[in-house]
């Protein structure tokens, strides 16, 4: 009968260690977690950029928000090789940007696909607009997710709200993208 516990208690330990060994080595690519507020004090700004509709170079319009500790942006570019036709700069400061990245921290600015296969969003939604969220550190991407408003896309926050976010950061939004055929 003892022989019978000792084969039962090696045969539950081995499951144990399986499922110990599935655990550390499984779980895919996840990506690493990433706390906004650590950026509150740094240079490293975060980017929502709208992509207009596909539309002749001449007509295409895009325009991007930058939220950072001393300053927000908004750029308004004309064609796809991106000539900037109209921009605004005004001040920020640490606190009002711990409080922007904390409130996207939590309507899931983070949360998405990391696949590089899918990070390209040109030709998605083709009479709508791509919308591009990003976390910069000098020139290079931190994070990058898209989605779009037909519903295609990596992004897996709250792209209402977090768009929302980015639009109040700029106090005459509405009065930049008037006439841009219908980025917001």
């Amino acid at each position: 009968m003892r022989y019978f516990f000792g084969f039962l208690a090696a045969v539950a330990l081995i499951i144990v260690v399986f499922i110990l060994i599935v655990r550390g080595f499984g779980g895919g690519e996840r990506a690493p977690e990433i706390n906004l507020v650590d950026y509150a004090k740094t240079e490293t700004v975060m980017r929502m950029t709208v992509q207009g509709r596909v539309n002749a170079n001449q007509d295409h319009r895009y325009l991007v928000v930058t939220v950072g500790r001393s300053s927000n942006t908004i750029n308004l570019h004309q064609g796809y090789d991106g000539q900037i036709i109209q921009t605004r700069n005004y001040e920020s400061n640490e606190d009002a940007y711990a409080t922007f990245l904390r409130a996207l921290q939590l309507q899931g600015y983070t949360e998405g696909d990391p696949d590089p296969e899918k990070e390209d969003s040109r030709g998605f939604c083709p009479t709508g607009n791509v919308y591009i969220f990003e976390i910069m550190t000098g020139s290079a991407p931190v994070q990058h997710f898209w989605t779009s408003s037909c519903g295609d896309g990596t992004f897996g926050g709250n792209t209402s709200l977090v768009r929302t976010l980015f639009r109040t950061q700029i106090p005459d939004y509405s009065d930049v993208v008037r006439g841009t055929g219908g980025l917001n």
